[in-house]
């Protein structure tokens, strides 16, 4: 009965280690996941990374490759981050940072991964955002990548349809595809992250209460700042490329001009740029681009309109009649039927059309890609954002 016993229980303890061996070999944390060029990932650090970025392993592998042959190219073609793009990119992130109760020393101390790595990453990271914006210069985001990808050997036994070039676009800009880092849009060079997003309509959110009007759906006005941002980035690359420059003067005026638009947002001048979520140094840059935008408009889109005597005396009888309607229904007059107001209505209606014909005629050149907005990357995805073209300052 004894040596019964005893067999069983070597049996049991045979079976135990032989099925244990099986799993921790189909486990083992030192086996390779894919490998780019010579460069291997494994299991283990695969893990690691999926735990401390977020995600499921297998877009942690297709973030890794693609982090790889990025990186792989930034190095080969000595790419250097400016300091005015290292110190937005880590602004950014701050701020986000901020806006969610910690700091990005937080974030590296107390992930699972060394600190030390997690800094690497973030360096690495900052060198791939400088490429992508030098990429995106002369092409897609998809098809700059696409063509660094079809160079690449790349091997990866456990998800192998990782291995062919047509395999996707991973959601990556740096910091291994997490989401804050990721691309919610790219247009005209330019790219602005989820975190980068967020914190804009985060600024719209504070805005709207500090007004003391009604808030719209968080994915409505996350939409509506994306076609801000993209038409913004559009207008502002046509307006480098025609030289439009900004003054000192012009800056001086604008100035100016926001101490009555500041007004309904109750802020100063000096408080708008200090204050709020949105880094000083992005509320400066989006400062200076609307001055060069509104050039650009008021030379190629204003300076050309025209409005003729018959067109004035058709839309002042237009106003009377509403305004006769709105007396005869006892309401309390709203419409003004003077010859100023028909011609600025005329002027802003002509405004708008020569605006949204101009972002059209120049949407193709733009090379607009959106993951988290897919429909913008066409132009009827993409409406004026704003009445007359012209964002009240905030």
């Amino acid at each position: 009965m004894r040596k019964a016993f005893v067999l069983a229980l070597t049996f049991i303890v045979l079976s135990a280690l032989v099925f244990g061996g099986a799993w921790l070999w189909m486990r083992r944390p030192w086996r390779v996941v894919a490998t780019v060029n010579g460069v291997s990932l494994a299991a283990r650090e695969l893990d690691l990374r999926a735990e401390a970025y977020g995600g499921d392993r297998r877009e942690m592998a297709r973030a890794w490759i693609a982090k790889e042959i990025l990186l792989g190219e930034a190095v080969q073609r000595n790419v250097s981050l400016t300091e005015e793009d290292e110190r937005d990119v880590k602004g950014v992130l701050a701020a986000w940072f901020v806006s969610q109760g910690t700091t990005i020393d937080r974030f590296f101390a107390e992930s699972p991964l060394p600190e030390d790595a997690m800094r690497q990453d973030f360096k690495e990271g900052l060198l791939i955002h400088a490429l992508v914006k030098d990429g995106l210069s002369n092409a897609s985001f998809p098809d700059f990548y696409h063509s660094l990808r079809e160079k690449a050997l790349v091997e990866c036994p456990e998800f192998p349809e990782l291995e062919s070039p047509d395999a996707g676009v991973p959601l990556y800009v740096g910091l291994w595809g997490w989401y804050p880092a990721r691309v919610s849009v790219a247009a005209a060079g330019q790219v602005v992250t989820s975190a980068e997003l967020s914190l804009r309509v985060r600024n719209a959110q504070d805005d709207l209460k500090r007004r003391g009007l009604q808030l719209p759906s968080l994915p409505v006005l996350r939409r509506h700042e994306a076609q801000v941002w993209i038409f913004k980035a559009v207008m502002r690359a046509e307006a480098l490329r025609n030289g439009v420059p900004v003054t000192p003067d012009d800056e001086r005026k604008e100035r100016a001009r926001m101490v009555n638009s500041l007004k309904p947002h109750r802020l100063t001048v000096e408080r708008f740029f200090k204050e709020g979520v949105l880094p000083e140094s992005l509320k400066q840059e989006d400062f200076r681009s609307n001055i060069r935008v509104n050039k650009l408009l008021a030379r190629v889109v204003d300076d050309k309109i025209n409005v003729s005597m018959p067109e004035i005396e058709a839309r002042m009888a237009e106003l009377r009649r509403r305004a006769d309607d709105e007396a005869a229904r006892g309401l309390k007059p709203t419409t003004r039927c003077d010859r100023k107001t028909a011609i600025n209505q005329l002027r802003m209606e002509r405004h708008n059309r020569g605006c949204r014909a101009l972002f059209r005629s120049l949407f193709g050149s733009a090379r607009v890609w959106s993951p988290e907005f897919p429909e913008m990357e066409q132009v009827d995805g993409v409406s004026l954002p704003f009445p007359g073209g012209k964002e009240p300052a905030r």
